[in-house]
């Protein structure tokens, strides 16, 4: 099956800026549906409160390496928010930069890896994908990185795989 969609702008901040996966035919980007899936007063709701403030600490610090753990393949920057150890939740995301954060979307961990996980699993291969083409494109120049910015084609379509 064929999956269209598009990286756009969410967040901006003075050091860096948030992006996330839109995909067509949707009303919410990918990170506005990871928060849908949350309301206030669920029983998540310590564990968001964790997320945020991972997302706070990002928004005034820029995309440090240090906060986030590695959940794609070696080099594609694809990592988790939060990198606390306990937390259920698990909010996926690709690091271009320190200045460049691109969301995709998580949930709760209901396996011992997003591999095992028919929940979580498609949104890290989502991200996987979208950072091999982003790394395919910054190298034929279609792509430009400058400063917190994406420049470019930020159109996709991968054929996703059942």
């Amino acid at each position: 099956m064929e999956q269209k969609y598009n990286i756009e702008l969410i967040e901006e901040y003075e050091d860096i800026n948030f992006y996330s996966i839109h995909l067509e035919g949707e009303e919410l980007s990918e990170y506005e549906n990871f928060f849908e899936k949350f309301p206030e007063g669920c029983s998540y709701d310590e564990e968001i409160d964790v997320v945020i403030s991972w997302l706070d600490k990002i928004s005034e610090r820029g995309a440090l390496e240090r906060y986030f753990r590695p959940e794609g393949h070696y080099g594609d920057g694809v990592g988790v928010i939060p990198i606390d150890i306990g937390n259920k939740i698990r909010l996926y995301c690709i690091r271009l930069s320190n200045k460049i954060l691109i969301f995709g979307n998580g949930g709760v961990k209901d396996a011992k890896s997003w591999q095992q996980s028919t929940t979580l699993a498609p949104y890290v291969k989502l991200l996987i994908d979208t950072s091999r083409f982003i790394q395919s494109r910054i190298k034929d120049g279609t792509i430009v990185l400058v400063d917190k910015e994406i420049i470019g084609n930020l159109n996709f379509t991968r054929n996703e795989k059942k």
